[in-house]
């Protein structure tokens, strides 16, 4: 039996969750909801669904996913969760630490499952570089992640900062690729657009469990699109293309210092592994959730991974306004 599902925000990612929504199995767009009353009309076209403007139309879904503007997620989270329905939050959960937190505790509370789009968890290089670190090459000691983006004229302004919108996609990864999280310790800094006060560019270090560091660099201002993960073990190199979904992996062989002029020579043999895994990372993520949904995987373990990218990028901010600080205990 498919499960019908709500779509709350036809904007553009709304629309993206429309298309992989119609295209899945055992799922059925049921209805879509915006305030913009036309667009929901067309984002619902795309799966032959209903649409409306009020949320009280999501109450008779068996799931929903909600991507309204970032700062509207904890009122409608508070609606639907009260009411039972398990719902998929595109990231973040709320540009506010203590909605977040709000946001997975009553999840926990209630026993309703909650999910974050941290899309690219779902990736299906991320995913094999876990499995490659799990089988052959050991936990990360250093991670680089880079996401820059080109300007957006048609991106509402003042929006999201880069922080929420990009940064937080990379923290992410680097926790998970970690051998047991974040310390709490973070430094970076944050430029923002004159104009609009909007954070265009951030980039930040964090100190992970075990002694390992993260660099990440996420920019809206650039000239090209960036979507690339540098992962170091103490037994190899992973080098990730997100965009291009492809994972090349290098291994120091040993130093040569020749006689000749040749001078010293670095030998290192390259790998390309098989990317096992096909598939669309939106649509990988969608059934994820459904098995949330359906009892088949574990809501607990999700909460649990949610807070740490949103911790972070929190520190990041407050360093923004005041200066270096850490992480506050929940």
């Amino acid at each position: 039996m498919s499960l019908r599902l709500a779509l709350i925000g036809a904007g553009r990612m709304g629309a993206h969750h429309a298309r992989v929504l119609s295209q899945s199995p055992g799922v059925a767009l049921d209805v879509v909801i915006d305030r913009d009353a036309g667009r929901a009309e067309l984002v619902a076209s795309l799966g032959g669904a209903r649409h409306g403007i009020d949320h009280d139309l999501a109450l008779g879904c068996d799931a929903a996913i909600v991507a309204t503007n970032a700062e509207t997620h904890a009122e409608v989270a508070a609606t639907l969760l009260g009411a039972g329905i398990p719902l998929l939050i595109e990231k973040p959960l709320s540009p506010l630490l203590g909605e977040a937190r709000l946001i997975v505790e009553t999840s926990r509370r209630l026993g309703v499952p909650v999910s974050c789009g941290f899309v690219e968890r779902f990736n299906p290089v991320v995913r094999t570089a876990e499995r490659l670190m799990h089988d052959d090459f050991g936990p990360a000691l250093h991670l680089v992640g880079i996401r820059h983006s080109p300007p957006d004229a048609n991106r509402a302004l003042p929006g999201l900062s880069v922080v929420h919108d990009l940064l937080i996609h990379d923290i992410d990864l680097a926790l998970r690729l970690s051998a047991g999280g974040w310390t709490g310790q973070a430094v970076g800094g944050i430029w923002a657009s004159p104009e609009t006060a909007t954070a265009e560019i951030a980039d930040c270090t964090l100190l992970l469990a075990g002694g390992a560091v993260a660099t990440c660099s996420a920019s809206r201002m650039s000239q090209r699109k960036v979507r690339s993960l540098s992962v170091a073990t103490e037994r190899a190199m992973l080098e990730l293309d997100l965009l291009r979904r492809t994972i090349t992996v290098y291994q120091h062989v040993g130093h040569l210092t020749a006689l000749d002029d040749a001078g010293y020579r670095a030998q290192t043999v390259m790998d390309l592994p098989f990317v096992r895994e096909a598939g669309e990372p939106l649509a990988l993520q969608l059934a994820h959730f459904l098995a949330l949904v359906r009892g088949e995987a574990d809501p607990d373990l999700e909460r649990a991974s949610l807070l740490g990218p949103h911790e972070a990028v929190a520190v990041l901010q407050d360093q923004a306004i005041g200066g270096l600080a850490r992480a506050v205990p929940a």
